[in-house]
């Protein structure tokens, strides 16, 4: 089952952040619940989730927020985690997670969805371009410390 993620979630999807970033190599998450409270649902909230259920356990998860562009004048949801844990994979819940926010962006009125993945995770590659994505070479990804 999809649905929104809620604040009683906040341990199961910080449990899961976790487990993706030591999953690509990433280091572990400094994350609280108070903290992510805030993030997700406080006055200033940055992102918002979807939840995966299975047998009752929050199993998955999908965090997104809105992007635009003026130069093109484009809506765009951007996906910045998902993860479904080891133990229910295979089992279409990230399909479905897929399909719900392909839901959400076609009602928002976005042009597309965009997220990134790690060049070694092939796994992950095969999963989004069964699903329909491409990879795109026309820009690369570039970051700036603050």
């Amino acid at each position: 089952m999809i649905r929104a993620f809620a604040k009683h979630d906040i341990a199961d999807v910080i449990r899961l952040a976790q487990k993706l970033a030591q999953h690509v190599n990433d280091p572990v998450p400094d994350l609280t619940a108070e903290g992510l409270g805030n993030l997700a649902f406080g006055e200033r909230a940055v992102f918002q989730a979807l939840v995966a259920e299975s047998a009752g356990q929050v199993v998955g998860f999908a965090a997104f927020s809105d992007l635009f562009e003026l130069h093109t004048n484009s809506r765009i949801l951007h996906i910045s985690d998902l993860m479904i844990s080891d133990q229910a994979r295979h089992a279409g819940l990230g399909a479905a997670l897929i399909t719900a926010m392909r839901r959400i962006a076609f009602d928002r009125g976005c042009h597309e969805i965009r997220f990134e993945v790690c060049r070694e995770n092939t796994e992950a590659q095969g999963f989004y371009a069964k699903l329909g994505a491409r990879r795109t070479d026309d820009v690369d990804l570039w970051t700036m410390p603050i």
